[in-house]
């Protein structure tokens, strides 16, 4: 493949290391025909270098040429970027460097580097990696999407801060279900996923559970008056949607019969205006066995 976007074929080459029964984690090398002036050309290696001397993947990743970065000037040129569900690289090519057997500065640099448990994922179309974590709700699930978008600025590269191997800070994030609201959420031993769906299901009219569902009788007739107090500065008939940055709770036994489950969470208008990061704390009680938003508290 042509993976300097030179209009000429270069070998890439996945290679195994610190191997037990054949499995190993995978690096890769380019090569690529070669010439300094007045010498014979050579098939040269390239290296892709990816931060700390860490593996590439832990298998074969997917290979994609994408034009993550603008060229300011000189031939454009896209980047490499590899793909796994649990990875992802990318990495620029230095354009002066091309055809020249040399790898003194890298030829190919690495322009970010995302690795975890909970999957990653590059959509091409907008640039945006998503980060799945699930740390800290494995209790319920739950997991954290971390949001990150490639810039060139003079102090951001792709998606490390300029000359360093430091992600940038996330564009954004959410608490989120890892695979979407589950059908049987209301049955949940867990009050935070409640809490969770809630918010999740402002402003979605068609939604089932409804919103009600999770509310206790009197918090419901509360909402539907417009009294209940669930951290919007928005009308409810005005939200977009509700996006919870945080959320934490305490821990529940099966005859535990109230709890309180904090978020912190940001509302976004029909119109698209997002509120301030606005801090809720819930007292749930069991209601027949299973968990209801009654009231909030200070």
């Amino acid at each position: 493949m042509d993976t300097d976007s030179d209009d000429k074929l270069e070998w890439l080459v996945f290679y195994r290391f610190d191997q037990v029964n054949q499995q190993g984690p995978v690096a890769a090398m380019v090569y690529d025909v070669a010439a300094a002036p007045g010498q014979l050309p050579v098939v040269f290696p390239y290296k892709l270098r990816t931060p700390n001397q860490t593996y590439l993947a832990q298998g074969a990743p997917k290979v994609d040429m994408v034009e993550v970065l603008p060229e300011t000037g000189g031939t454009p040129r896209k980047e490499l970027v590899f793909s796994t569900p649990m990875e992802l690289a990318f990495f620029r090519v230095n354009g002066s460097g091309v055809n020249w057997p040399s790898d003194d500065p890298p030829l190919y640099r690495c322009i970010g580097f995302f690795r975890s448990d909970g999957g990653v994922a590059f959509d091409p179309n907008s640039l945006q990696v998503t980060v799945t974590s699930r740390a800290g709700y494995e209790r319920s699930q739950l997991v954290t999407r971390y949001y990150y978008k490639a810039e060139l600025t003079p102090d951001v590269e792709g998606y490390f801060i300029t000359g360093t191997t430091t992600l940038v800070s996330p564009s954004g994030s959410q608490v989120d279900f890892s695979g979407g609201i589950p059908s049987d959420v209301l049955d949940t031993p867990y009050p935070e996923k409640i809490v969770l769906a809630f918010y999740r299901t402002l402003g979605k009219l068609d939604a089932k559970p409804t919103i009600l569902d999770y509310l206790t009788a009197q918090a419901a007739t509360d909402f539907m008056g417009g009294k209940l107090k669930f951290g919007s500065s928005f009308p409810l008939d005005q939200i977009k949607l509700a996006t919870v940055k945080e959320l934490s709770y305490y821990p529940t036994q099966e005859d535990t019969p109230a709890t309180q489950v904090n978020v912190k969470v940001v509302f976004t208008s029909a119109a698209d205006k997002k509120s301030p990061l606005t801090e809720v704390h819930w007292l749930l009680i069991r209601d027949q066995s299973r968990w209801k938003m009654d009231i909030t508290q200070p």
